[in-house]
């Protein structure tokens, strides 16, 4: 799995060069990350964890979301 990052790392929107965050780079949206792991995966135990803790991060992401918009309003 390692690998598999090392070898994506050039194309990834963070990055050490200034500036630092590179909007204009392609990302997988991650509810479409979860459709794609989830039922097109042909090993479905294995993804299985994956789907998980992307859905988890789905959700915290979206919690702090939220907590950031209703501090900033009060």
């Amino acid at each position: 799995m390692l690998v598999g990052v090392v070898k994506l790392a050039p194309t990834l929107p963070l990055d050490g060069n200034f500036p630092f965050l590179h909007l204009d780079r392609k990302f997988m949206h991650l509810g479409f990350h979860i459709y794609d792991v989830g039922f097109q995966s042909p090993n479905v135990e294995a993804a299985r964890p994956l789907v998980y803790a992307t859905a988890l991060l789905l959700v915290l992401v979206i919690v702090g979301l939220n907590l950031a918009a209703i501090v900033i309003r009060n």
